[in-house]
């Protein structure tokens, strides 16, 4: 039986640190993700305006001008089922600030591996990890999961 192609979901990355969006986006590209990246609240916003919906935003929780918080309300505000994964060096500063997390949303404390990073993604967007997962935009990943 073939496996079924689904669409490469499309990420944004909000940190205020070029080094960890960059260590993200290597660790969701292999894998079949569509990753974009911004430095801020604004400069995400922008992005989104020109590219359109999103499947998650992983946002830094903390960061200097406005919170991963902030960004997830904004974005949520025009797409309401986005999914959000808050990334943090600081997971009790986060649970202080929010005593819960709501649907749809979760949170993976830095320094974090590529593997816990794919499976927080994948519980997040499908409900379950499938490391198997072939997206139609990468065929040469679904080839390689056939194997």
């Amino acid at each position: 039986m073939a496996k079924k192609s689904i669409t490469a979901p499309r990420v944004i990355v909000v940190d205020d640190e070029p080094a960890v969006r960059n260590v993200v986006r290597r660790m969701l590209e292999p894998a079949g993700y569509v990753v974009e990246e911004a430095d801020g609240a604004q400069q995400a916003c922008d992005a989104i305006q020109n590219s359109g919906p999103l499947d998650l935003l992983i946002a830094d929780f903390h960061m200097p001008e406005v919170t991963g918080d902030e960004v997830a309300r904004r974005f949520r505000a025009a797409q309401p089922d986005l999914k959000v994964l808050f990334i943090t060096g600081y997971a009790d500063d986060l649970f202080a600030e929010r005593s819960l997390l709501w649907d749809g949303e979760a949170f993976l404390e830095k320094p974090f591996s590529r593997s816990g990073l794919l499976e927080a993604a994948s519980l997040l967007l499908f409900g379950r990890f499938n490391q198997e997962t072939a997206f139609a935009a990468e065929p040469a990943l679904a080839a390689m999961g056939a194997m």
